[in-house]
């Protein structure tokens, strides 16, 4: 009781928009300019935070109370009027339908594409959007999947081998190194997850001949490290000394 009394009384507040389905959190974000027009002038921020799915209303109390019911009736709208198709492309290039490619595509189409996470062995691509969007949002997505020459570089094996070649070109920093030398060419190193596949690859994505240039540079390396790695049991209670100050004299990982 003493909390509401409180609010009613409050000039500022600030609500939150939990739990918005991951598909339709991109569409209702296009409608700012709407919510904006809600608040009537009146004070209004709003933050997005993807990885909780909400939306974080604060300002005035009278435009917070309008702009918080106008974002749960955009979601129930987009529950209803949006709907989708997969499409199985290459898993090579999901590389180049994530990141800034999302929003273009969006911008494009007004669809929103959602690729197979790179963990998991699917070449399937979902694209949502409304009904008569659809056909434009297939084409952007396939437009957009070969705007560019993709290359898979399979790390050597045995799994015991690719694993410590992986954990010493990411612990030298090594993709850096090599946007630096070819700064048009996209390096995608496998995730922490896909550590546990049976082959790692790492994605080259840009034109033919600077992802040439890339792989070359990488076989050069490649060819440097064989016989150069080796895992060696260390003391369990010998660790924090390694992590401390004697971790700058070597690379190495600890497991």
């Amino acid at each position: 009781m003493l909390n509401e009394i409180i609010s009613s009384r409050t000039a500022k507040i600030t609500q939150k928009v939990r739990d918005i389905p991951g598909h339709v959190l991109r569409f209702v974000m296009t409608q700012r300019r709407h919510f904006i027009e809600v608040a009537q002038d009146l004070e209004i921020h709003l933050a997005l935070n993807q990885a909780e799915r909400s939306i974080t209303v604060s300002g005035d109390r009278e435009a917070v109370i309008r702009v918080v019911e106008a974002i749960k009736a955009s979601i129930e709208t987009f529950k209803t009027s949006v709907i989708s198709f997969n499409i199985s492309l290459p898993k090579r290039q999901h590389r180049l339908l994530v990141g800034t490619a999302v929003d273009d595509i969006m911008e494009q189409s007004k669809c929103l594409v959602v690729p197979a996470s790179s963990d998991d062995a699917s070449e399937e691509v979902t694209v949502w959007g409304k009904a008569e969007d659809l056909s434009t949002g297939m084409g952007a997505v396939i437009a957009r999947a070969n705007s560019q020459y993709v290359h898979e570089f399979p790390l050597p094996g045995p799994t015991a081998l690719s694993k410590q070649l992986l954990t010493y070109m990411t612990r030298i920093n090594y993709p850096k190194t090599l946007a630096d030398t070819y700064p048009t060419a996209s390096i995608f190193m496998p995730s922490s997850a896909a550590a546990h596949a049976s082959v790692l690859n790492i994605d080259i994505a840009g034109e033919k001949s600077v992802v040439d240039g890339v792989v070359k540079q990488l076989s050069e390396l490649i060819g440097k490290l064989f016989g150069a790695t080796k895992e060696i049991p260390i003391d369990w209670l010998l660790h924090r000394v390694i992590q401390g100050k004697n971790a700058k004299k070597c690379v190495w990982s600890m497991i």
